[in-house]
């Protein structure tokens, strides 16, 4: 098994949500979605809501008018949920020092 290791910087508004990231969902076709058509109507994972966003404002023409970031809770992902607790908690205790 290969690892792969992200680092991002911790984002300064999590919105009350354990283990944020952010997608963009783009809702452009709704009536009866198959399992393909949703997966093309999110980009992303996003760590924080301006990269996100700038993202968007970057590639507006990809996107239809209803676009817009959401904020998702990685809370139910044992390895993302316990890797944002390690680095959250570094992050406090190095704010402390």
């Amino acid at each position: 098994m290969c690892e792969v290791t992200i680092t991002f910087p911790m984002p300064s508004n999590n919105e009350g949500t354990e283990a944020p990231y952010w997608l963009i969902i783009d809702p452009f076709k709704m009536l009866q979605p198959s399992v393909d058509d949703v997966a093309v109507m999110i980009s992303g994972p996003f760590f924080s809501r301006e990269e996100a966003e700038g993202h968007l404002d970057a590639r507006r023409y990809a996107f239809s008018d209803r676009a817009c970031v959401y904020c998702h809770s990685g809370h139910a992902s044992t390895v993302y949920r316990k890797a944002w607790r390690e680095a959250w908690a570094q992050h406090v205790t190095a704010e402390e020092a």
